[in-house]
């Protein structure tokens, strides 16, 4: 009876779809170092992330809100501007991880705001620190919780993880499967779009919309980039 059970359990979990099997493997720490709010694990992003908050304090409007790590901080102001063409908070912190980006909406500060527009991009430190694919997602979903409740559920325009490494190639699978399933999860919610980053890829280790480090943008990959937005935006018929 024993060996019949344990061979029943070996058959449903190879009757697992990839997402399903990721989710089996994903235990309490996976969830909790994804999910519970920490602060900056670096000086450089502590400071960061307090003069966001100072930015947040002193705000007086903004219609656009950004949140995400170091691809949402460094884009170019002129290109986010032509992107959004409203007025935009760029909020966006390097080395931020989901955890991270829940700790800063914990700031009372943050509720002041009323963005139309959420923009958020986060997730490629996560999959860079070997994070698991549920584990992302579930802090993703939190993180998309908490605009709702913050800014009674403004338009989102989400990026999934982006490529990274040669060619492309880290844990390409799993950002592929995060992806998928975040699109999802955003297509439940409603009132928002998915930005398709298949313009970004990149078959060798030269590309022109990366930098040397083939995780972070150059100037020509924020331009693919924001016609991607406006691309999804026009798309969806949003104003």
């Amino acid at each position: 009876m024993t060996r019949a059970i344990h061979v029943g359990a070996l058959v449903a979990l190879c009757l697992l779809s990839p997402a399903q099997a990721q989710d089996a493997a994903c235990d309490e720490a996976d969830i909790a170092v994804a999910t519970i709010p920490v602060p900056p694990q670096s000086a450089t992003a502590y400071r960061r992330a307090r003069a966001v908050g100072v930015t947040v304090g002193e705000a007086q409007d903004g219609d656009v809100v950004l949140l995400g790590d170091s691809l949402t901080q460094l884009w170019p102001a002129a290109s986010v501007a032509e992107t959004f063409g409203a007025k935009v908070l760029n909020l966006g912190v390097g080395s931020d991880r989901t955890q991270n980006v829940l700790w800063r909406l914990q700031d009372a500060r943050y509720a002041t705001l009323s963005p139309r527009t959420v923009f958020l991009m986060i997730g490629t430190n996560n999959l860079g620190y070997l994070d698991k694919v549920c584990a992302i997602r579930e802090g993703v979903r939190q993180i998309v919780e908490r605009i709702d409740a913050l800014w009674r559920k403004p338009r989102l325009v989400v990026v999934g993880i982006l490529p990274r490494g040669r060619k492309s190639a880290f844990r390409d699978a799993d950002r592929i499967g995060f992806n998928r399933e975040l699109e999802i999860l955003l297509t439940r919610r409603g009132n928002a779009v998915m930005v398709d980053d298949t313009a970004l890829r990149c078959a060798d280790d030269h590309c022109p919309t990366f930098a040397p480090d083939m995780v972070h943008l150059t100037p020509e990959g924020y331009a693919v980039l924001g016609a991607a937005v406006r691309l999804r935006l026009e798309a969806a018929g949003a104003p």
